[in-house]
Parts: C-alpha cells; structure tokens; sequence
C-alpha cells in the first residue's frame, strides 16, 4: 500500500467556519485583501473576502515545528528554530557542485528530514499545496470601528497622575492632534506623487515632492521628541463577517505517513487555540472546522475536527490506519 501513495497523492478537503470576526488586516494594513471571482452582467468584477494560503500554511508549519521543537531531546538551536518553522537558512551557501550532485544530496536530505521534506525551505520546493479558502458565494467585508482612547478616559488613573502631569498629557494630545492633521495632508501628497509619476509628468513630481519633505518636517516639529502615534483616534478596519464557512484544499504530492502525523499534530495545536487574523487587541477570529483526507482514488483515509479550544477529533479509516502504520 505505500508503494500505491509514494507514486500518487492525498487530497484534503477544508472548511472552516468564523465564530467570531476574522482580522485580517494588520497595523499599517487599511483593507482586508479580496479576490476577484467572477463578473456581472456588464463585466464588473465581483470580489469577496477570503483567508490567504499563506496565512492557513503558515500556521501549518508553525504549529507543526513546535510540535516538532517539544518532542527534541534539547533546547533546538537558532539555525534549526529558522529552518523548521520558516525553512530559512541562516548560513546559506551556494552549492558549486554539478547539478546532478546536488540533486543526488536532495534527495538524501529529503530522506533524513522528513518535516522540511513535507513544507520545504527557500531551496527545496515543498510536497505541500495549500489552496486559498472561499465562501461558497461571494461574500463582502464588515467594517468595524472603535474609538482608540487616551488615559483621560479613565478619571481614576488621571487623580494618581497629579495636576501637572495631566497638563504634559493634554499638551501631548493637542501636538499629536496637530501631527494626525498634517499626516492626512502627507498621504494626499503621496497619493498625488503617484498620480504625476505615472503621467510622467517630472515637473510636478519635483514639486510634490518638495512639499512632501516640508510636510514631514512639519510633522516631526509639531510631534518634537515624542514620535510615538496618536494614542486618542478613531481605529477602522475590516473583518471577514462571522457565521462564514471557507472552503479549500490541502495537496500532499508523494505522501509518506510522516506527512499526515505532521498535519495532524498541527490541526490538534489550532485546535486549542483556534484563532486566525490579526487576533488580540483588534479582536480574536475564533474558528472551527473540518479537514478531511483522500486518496487520489478517493478512498478516505481520516477526518479532523478541531476548534472550540479542545482537543481535536481524529477519526480514521481502515485505510488511513493502514497508511499511518506503514
């Protein structure tokens, strides 16, 4: 039976529900990307939201190397912290050797390293394909806002502070008040810069970028020592909606039953921590779902239900104990 999937392929498929509001978008980040599915009538694309590939493998990989880095007798070192959980290597050499040696040393390496065998490093392509996750129909963001405040808000923590230093506070929001205005004058100036380069129109770009400089030295005064950000202002960022089911899948290219214990142990850690998204101070995406493995045949093999902060559910087949034991 190994000798069948060595040549072949295990498919999985995925969904996964949001409990919660799923962040996305990052500091510095002003939108929840979207992807283009279909058009309408009059050619207008139509976009929903989605959860990137990379964010689901990412996740894969990081909780499968912790898994892999408790399981060592000793305390992993850098080098092997960055090639398991990144497949990074910090001493990066190149190889010299003709191609058909370095090839031969691949495969020897696959062999002894299971794990970067199955999700790769920057040299070595990984057994691993992660498709991105959609809702069935196309589905739009929620905009979420709140208002960031200030210790002013809070009376009790203002008395401990004493008269004078309520007064460095105040003067410290109205200096960053004037930087917030002057900021939203830098990004119509970037924004105009962009415009003039595409036209290519040098003269305006010149011009715009001279009062750019004079924008962002007009900011650094008015903030003076203090360059940390606005603490008081009004935050909005997009989610994707609650109560959405995501679809996807999961490829394994030549699976060895190492591959399939590997995204087990990963899909029992999410279990326990079943959050996706920026996560924290703008809100914890809890999810949960399902993943279910394949054949190429389409024969099952197992299913994993993880989420609600326990323990996973790994049901197996005949078939999926076999391959596991082989």
């Amino acid at each position: 039976m190994n000798g069948e999937f060595m040549s072949s392929f295990l498919i999985a498929d995925l969904v996964i529900n949001t409990l919660q509001p799923v962040t996305y978008s990052h500091h510095g980040v002003k939108d929840i990307p979207l992807l283009i599915r279909g058009v309408d009538s009059l050619g207008v694309p139509q976009r929903t939201v989605y959860l990137p590939a990379g964010q689901l493998r990412g996740r894969l990989r990081h909780e499968a190397a912790l898994s892999a880095m408790r399981n060592k007798a000793e305390k992993v070192k850098l080098e092997e912290a960055y090639m398991l959980a990144l497949g990074q290597d910090l001493s990066p050499e190149e190889d010299k050797a003709p191609e058909e040696i370095r090839l031969g040393e691949q495969l020897k390496f696959r062999e002894a390293n299971p794990f970067l065998d199955l999700f790769g490093t920057w040299k070595l392509s990984s057994r691993l394909f992660v498709s991105h996750l959609l809702p069935e129909q196309n589905v739009q963001p929620d905009v979420i806002r709140n208002i960031r405040r200030d210790l002013d808000t809070n009376e009790e923590i203002m008395e401990e502070l004493g008269e004078m230093e309520q007064e460095r506070l105040y003067e410290r929001q109205n200096k960053q008040a004037q930087a917030s205005k002057v900021n939203t004058l830098i990004d119509i100036a970037e924004r105009e810069i962009k415009v003039a380069r595409r036209s290519k129109d040098q003269t305006k770009v010149d011009e715009l970028e001279a009062k750019l400089e004079q924008l962002k030295n007009l900011k650094k005064d008015k903030k003076g020592e203090d360059q940390s950000e606005n603490t008081k202002h009004l935050v909005e960022y997009q989610v994707i909606p609650a109560g959405v089911s995501l679809f996807g899948k999961l490829t394994i290219e030549r699976p060895i039953p190492s591959d399939l214990k590997l995204i087990i142990e990963a899909f029992k850690a999410i279990s326990l921590k079943p959050y996706f998204g920026a996560q924290r101070a703008r809100g914890c995406g809890e999810i949960n779902g399902k993943v279910s493995f394949r054949t190429h045949n389409d024969e099952n093999l197992l299913t994993i239900e993880f989420g609600n902060f326990k323990p996973a559910v790994v049901q197996t087949t005949e078939a999926g104990k076999s391959f596991l034991s082989a």
